[in-house]
């Protein structure tokens, strides 16, 4: 009966909620010309207020409100249809198809496991070596596929398995470490790699095409290298000396944990390997699906590389390898359509659109008009600019439950206010992709989720890690201060 009563107080909740936005929007709409703003844009941002409260609260799937947004753009502010919808006629929504494309490839053939098996058997069987491991194997296979929530899906669960044939108990403080180990190993390497998350391909979106032209798969990567290295051995110490076993032993020798290779158990109901069988590496040989993937990824990540060379463009590519792997059988095509996550992918083309609406209707300049003196305070110092919006991005999550949504429309806001203060807008875009992912509450992050509940949540108390999200976003913030001065010796902090 209680239950019943607090599930009718939460919906009128909702539904108060979802009112409340709509009549944000109407006030909005009516009150912003008297600030400065146009009809239209006033309309406009009317609308996008109304659509930030719906994917707060989450009234409805993000990709429905986001089209809901699309069409009120049309039908009560006057947007074109095409400036509404120009990111899908861009080159950046379709290299993200191609991306999400390979990763249905990677997944659906097997290699991504195979990979991770491969490099956790290279390390010793000991906390501090298997930590690493998990780490390494994050960054490996980061590049490959641009969907963080699958690359944990798959890693988490076999350091589940490693920790259970290292003999520590589920939710114990090495378990906490490996768990870690996963979560931030796969998190770390995104910012690094274009490819290895939609946020990098999102973010380009907004770039105007001289930057984008700039940050090519090799110069982002470089421009990323310092932050990256920073977090990710800072990272490693802090989990080794937080969470390795008392006294620096573990609970089993390696040889005990082999001898047990056949009592493991599996972690998870899709079958992944737990236990001292995850460290096995028993695979079997490569199949045939396996060999040809290896190929066409290889073949993709060279070309995507060597752009600069051979100057055909990375979606040309991406696409190109979406064919060959396709044509080659390596998964079907009902596998395919199942396997690429069409909802994310209408998301975030819709959302993009924002930048050009914003454009279209004066929002983008009336915003910098409003908001750039406020902000040259903080630019005198690039230091204290990016530590900024560093903060702000980390705080608004709290609200903006959405990442993507969170992005498409900061960045929305922030790339004209960069450009009229003469910062890179992909130095805006970086501190915010570097901060974007706390998880101090669960509902704030679908990465933190796919981890935790991709071994049933067995492995780890949530307590505990929503403690190291703070430790974490402090060495990601110290990365970012510390790749200020790298950022502004080569010439990427300033246009």
């Amino acid at each position: 009966m209680e239950a019943r009563v607090n599930d009718n107080a939460k919906k009128i909740l909702l539904y108060a909620g979802a009112v409340a936005g709509v009549v944000l929007g109407v006030v909005a709409a009516l009150a912003l010309p008297a600030a400065g703003l146009s009809s239209q844009g006033a309309q406009a941002m009317g609308i996008l207020l109304w659509a930030i409260v719906w994917w707060v609260l989450r009234i409805f799937p993000e990709m429905v409100t986001a089209f809901i947004m699309a069409v009120l753009f049309i039908v009560v502010a006057g947007v074109p249809t095409e400036t509404v919808f120009a990111s899908f006629s861009g080159e950046t929504w379709w290299l993200l198809f191609a991306a999400f494309g390979l990763g249905v490839g990677m997944k659906e053939s097997g290699l991504t496991t195979r990979i991770a098996h491969v490099v956790l058997n290279r390390f010793p069987a000991t906390f501090k070596a298997q930590t690493a491991a998990i780490i390494a194997s994050g960054t490996v296979i980061g590049p490959l596929i641009p969907s963080m929530s699958a690359k944990l899906a798959v890693i988490t669960p076999l350091s589940f398995g490693i920790g259970e044939s290292l003999g520590y108990k589920p939710k114990s403080r090495p378990m906490n470490g490996l768990f870690l180990a996963s979560l931030t190993g796969v998190r770390t390497v995104g910012p690094l790699f274009v490819s290895a998350c939609v946020i990098g391909y999102a973010l380009l979106g907004f770039y105007p095409e001289d930057v984008q032209a700039r940050f090519n798969m090799v110069n982002w990567f470089l421009a990323a290298l310092p932050w990256f290295v920073f977090v990710t051995v800072a990272n490693y110490a802090v989990i080794v000396l937080r969470y390795g076993p008392k006294g620096g032993r573990d609970a089993r020798p390696a040889g005990d944990a082999a001898s047990e290779d056949g009592a493991a158990r599996t972690a998870s109901g899709d079958g992944a390997a737990t236990g001292a069988s995850a460290r096995s590496g028993d695979l079997g040989p490569m199949t045939a699906a396996e060999k040809k993937m290896l190929v066409v990824i290889l073949a993709t990540v060279a070309l995507w590389i060597l752009e600069p060379l051979h100057g055909i463009p990375s979606v040309a590519v991406g696409i190109a390898g979406v064919a060959a792997f396709l044509g080659l059988k390596v998964c079907t095509l009902r596998q395919f359509r199942s396997g690429l996550n069409w909802e994310n992918l209408m998301f975030i083309g819709t959302a993009m659109g924002l930048a050009t609406v914003f454009s279209y209707t004066g929002i983008d300049a009336w915003v910098v008009n409003l908001v750039g003196p406020a902000l040259q305070h903080l630019a005198w110092s690039p230091f204290l600019f990016v530590a900024g919006i560093a903060l702000v991005t980390v705080a608004l999550r709290f609200v903006i439950a959405s990442e993507m949504a969170f992005i498409n429309i900061f960045m929305a806001f922030m790339v004209p206010m960069a450009l009229s203060l003469g910062v890179n807008p992909w130095v805006v875009g970086f501190a915010v992709y570097a901060m974007v992912n706390p998880w101090f509450m669960m509902y704030q992050n679908p990465i933190y989720l796919a981890a935790f509940y991709s071994v049933d949540g067995r492995m780890v108390n949530h307590g505990p890690m929503a403690a190291y999200c703070g430790i974490y976003l402090a060495i990601c913030l110290a990365g970012l201060l510390l790749s200020v001065p790298y950022w502004m010796a080569t010439g990427v902090y300033a246009l």
